[in-house]
């Protein structure tokens, strides 16, 4: 059947991003991993980065809505069954880049400020953020985590009780990933990384956009990218690579609206992650 590319692009922009491939993470594995709430439903995810930021795409919040719509879920693990622990935080503002273009996804990255700082546990801690300059080669190999939809072809649900998603997926050259979706006249920009096996159903789906693309770095865990959009637009069955925002092209911008809130990229290794650092290097 022909399909419209100006039908799929508007159904792509929408906040399909593509976790499939994965598996249960274990519990406290990712501690900045955050369920951005709206109106009490999971709808993307987000990464803590200070005690009173959180990270995530800007697609995932609609700007008819009051602030007061969103919370930010800390701790989370198993959706379904909350933990006693968890901290649910309303919003004090949402900063969506200045940027950001809805039709072409550049810039898809907001800041979400917690109305109080939250105070670091075992389960819940920031991840660190990497300089303006740091480079993440291709090859590397980084995990996406999230709560979105499984499946070969994000066809599910996360059964019961949802618990949180991780995924290994290696960084994808640029210029590859150009061509391929250059195929499908869909843009990969510069602010832009992509990620994921071309032939292997790993990647990130739909209720992960916003969540985070780690990868490691001198013993410790630096936030890449951003899950931002993905499609299979061509008429190959090799499942397309995920695109992700890149942190480091947004570091002074986040550095300024924050106040500084992540001064260094680096921060002490959490013990629980040690084993996850060896399989990633």
């Amino acid at each position: 059947m022909e399909v419209s590319w100006a039908l799929l692009a508007i159904t792509l922009l929408q906040g399909f991003s593509r976790i499939m491939g994965g598996q249960d993470a274990k519990k406290g594995n990712w501690p900045w991993q955050v369920s951005v709430q709206e109106d009490g439903a999971h709808i993307c995810g987000g990464s803590l980065i200070s005690a009173q930021w959180v990270v995530s795409a800007a697609h995932c919040f609609n700007r008819s809505l009051p602030d007061s719509a969103y919370r930010m879920n800390l701790g989370e693990y198993q959706l379904s069954n909350p933990s006693p622990t968890r901290i649910s935080s309303p919003v004090s503002r949402i900063v969506v880049h200045p940027d950001y273009n809805e039709s072409t996804n550049i810039a898809d990255i907001a800041l979400v400020q917690l109305t109080e700082p939250v105070t670091f546990t075992d389960e819940i801690r920031p991840i660190s953020l990497p300089g303006p300059s740091t480079q993440f080669p291709a090859g590397a190999v980084c995990w996406v985590t999230g709560w979105g939809r499984t499946g070969s072809e994000c066809e599910d649900t996360l059964s019961l009780p949802q618990t949180l998603q991780e995924v290994q997926v290696p960084l994808v050259d640029v210029s590859t990933c150009r061509e391929h979706y250059g195929e499908c006249s869909l843009g990969i920009e510069e602010d832009m990384l992509c990620a994921g096996s071309l032939g292997v159903s790993r990647d990130s789906c739909e209720g992960d956009s916003g969540g985070p693309l780690v990868c490691p770095r001198n013993g410790n865990f630096l936030l890449a990218g951003i899950v931002s959009w993905g499609a299979n637009c061509t008429d190959s069955s090799t499942p397309s690579p995920g695109v992700y925002i890149q942190v480091s092209f947004y570091a002074n911008w986040i550095q300024e609206v924050t106040g500084g809130a992540n001064p260094s990229a680096f921060s002490p290794v959490i013990p629980l992650l040690a084993g996850l650092l060896l399989t990633a290097l």
